[in-house]
């Protein structure tokens, strides 16, 4: 072994650990946590082995196992940016929701226009002078 593999399996072994001590204290969602820790157990077992992607890549039909390491992140990028913006566009939607919800309620009320926790009073003109 190199010393870069030496570095890079130190360092994603520190990883992995750093993963279980969160998941034994119990402040990690489990499907995430899974994904990580398979993220980084895959990239230590390319690592130690570097013919292990290029034995992948040529039984799938590509030259160099680098090629298939850059396609599978290419692709995995862009089915990430897709689910991140549909959960930012349904929490923009959630967020209409609720602002319309309050907007409704405030009117029905017969509201002032400031919020309950408010510490201004409304004014009727625009003040002593």
């Amino acid at each position: 072994m190199n010393l870069f593999q030496w570095l890079a399996l130190s360092f994603l072994g520190g990883l992995l650990l750093w993963e279980i001590i969160w998941f034994v204290r119990g402040r990690v969602v489990r499907g995430p946590w899974i994904v990580r820790c398979l993220v980084w157990i895959t990239a230590a077992v390319m690592i130690a082995d570097p013919q292990l992607p290029q034995a992948a890549a040529t039984a799938v039909g590509i030259n160099r196992g680098a090629d298939l390491v850059l396609y599978v992140f290419a692709l995995g990028f862009l089915v990430l940016s897709f689910y991140v913006y549909s959960r930012f566009v349904r929490m923009q939607r959630q967020l209409t929701d609720v602002v319309r919800h309050v907007a409704v309620r405030e009117a029905r009320r017969g509201g002032t226009g400031t919020s309950p926790n408010s510490t201004e009073q409304p004014t009727d003109g625009p003040g002593p002078t």
